[in-house]
């Protein structure tokens, strides 16, 4: 069983679905160039979230709540937003996802 299931809508933001409930946050709203790798930005940074707050575990996984999972997925939503604000699949790196979100 998935302990996790995330939903993206695009502009409309993402919801994620597990054992602590269900979780949204709506879109960011960024002057779009274009879509291509929006996808891949939010799971690429939708794991590397997990791995920096140290959840890249099926435990952990297993084991969030609301909270984190508003976290991932504020996160995640931020560097898709980055990414459809450039021409072609250029992903942001760490440093603009946590500038975007003032970490």
């Amino acid at each position: 069983a998935a302990g996790v299931v995330v939903v993206t809508q695009g502009g409309e933001g993402a919801t994620a679905f597990s054992t602590a409930g269900q979780v949204s946050v709506p879109g960011r709203k960024v002057t779009v160039q274009d879509t291509v790798g929006a996808g891949d930005t939010f799971h690429a940074a939708l794991l590397a979230r997990l791995a920096q707050t140290g959840r890249l575990s099926l435990e952990a996984i297993a084991a969030l709540d609301r909270e984190t999972l508003a976290d991932l997925l504020a996160y995640a939503s931020a560097a898709a937003a980055i990414t459809v604000t450039r021409r072609g699949a250029d992903l942001p790196d760490a440093a603009e996802v946590a500038a975007a979100l003032s970490l």
